[in-house]
């Protein structure tokens, strides 16, 4: 999938607000449903981060720690005055921005050329675990996200102060940027943190749900197919998930307050899925249908499915 959003910046405050202030404007843009973070630098220094979907808050941090509860107001009430940025983002950027948060070690930002990333996203197919490349240029930023563990799921989010891509788009777009020289940060998954836990959630996904549609699409026709899609659809619409079946191809850049949460959203969806392919060729060949697609999962994925138990095995 493949998409262009207007300019970034909503608010953005140099000038430290007080409390009540600051309270206002981000009551406003919850209002306003903003999909994107909320980022307040608070005068002695810590750091209040907010992310945000279609007006409701699903991640809030104290610098780079995850606080158990969403209630936004509290640190305000705590630390007072502070800067404000309200950033407008799509929720593929939002789960790479809670990634780089998360990350206790910050990678080393290495020289590159952008005419090397490709070479170097190419490469990444082939690790075991996901990697997150976070590029900066001196007037935009990137992220593309390589799920490698032989799993094809690739994304891409490229920010400019004019326009945000997604996507196809967005890859084709930052491999031609016009500034040659970048600094990349690379981000390496494994299950230490939230946020890449969600992240490889996703990946699984969207490759089982790839797999598994794949084969019931050739035993029963691209029809059957889209009306599964259909659903998840209407599914994903009631329960305010940012989820698209663009191309009969089903991808998820919805925001959860947690790995838990997400993994019962996920199972939903599988739910859902069963649901209805076990009417139309029985439940022998369905449990099958669904043991093919986890199959070939390894490593690090691996773990994350046994451990989460996102296809359930209804032998």
């Amino acid at each position: 999938m493949g998409g262009m959003h207007a300019s970034t910046i909503m608010t953005s405050s140099p000038v430290p607000l007080a409390e009540s202030e600051l309270q206002s404007q981000i009551q406003q843009a919850l209002s306003s449903k903003l999909t994107g973070q909320i980022q307040i630098v608070f005068l002695n220094g810590r750091t209040e981060s907010i992310f945000v979907q279609h007006g409701i808050v699903q991640s809030l941090y104290i610098r780079n720690h995850r606080l158990p509860d969403l209630h936004w107001e509290a640190p305000l009430e705590r630390l007072g005055i502070g800067t404000l940025a309200i950033e407008p983002l799509p929720g593929r950027a939002l789960m790479f921005k809670k990634v780089v948060l998360e990350e206790i070690t910050q990678p080393s930002p290495q020289q590159s050329d952008t005419t090397q990333l490709q070479s170097m996203y190419s490469l990444a197919k082939y690790n075991p675990t996901p990697t997150l490349f976070h590029i900066q240029w001196e007037t935009a930023e990137a992220f593309v996200l390589v799920a490698g563990g032989h799993i094809p799921v690739q994304h891409a989010v490229l920010i400019t102060p004019s326009f945000v891509k997604e996507g196809q788009a967005a890859l084709d777009h930052l491999l031609n940027w016009e500034d040659a020289g970048c600094n990349v940060m690379i981000h390496r998954g494994d299950i230490k943190n939230q946020a890449w836990l969600e992240l490889q959630l996703n990946i699984l996904l969207e490759w089982y749900c790839q797999k598994i549609l794949s084969h019931y699409q050739q035993l029963t026709g691209v029809v059957m197919v889209k009306s599964i899609l259909q659903s998840i659809a209407i599914l994903a619409e009631t329960k305010g998930w940012n989820l698209s079946t663009h191309n009969q191809h089903l991808t998820d850049a919805s925001i959860f307050s947690s790995a838990a949460e997400m993994r019962n959203a996920y199972r939903e969806i599988f739910s859902t899925i069963r649901s209805r392919i076990e009417p139309i060729i029985g439940s022998s060949l369905t449990n099958y249908l669904m043991k093919q697609s986890i199959e070939s999962t390894s490593g690090v994925y691996k773990t994350i499915q046994e451990a989460f138990d996102l296809v359930e095995d209804s032998q």
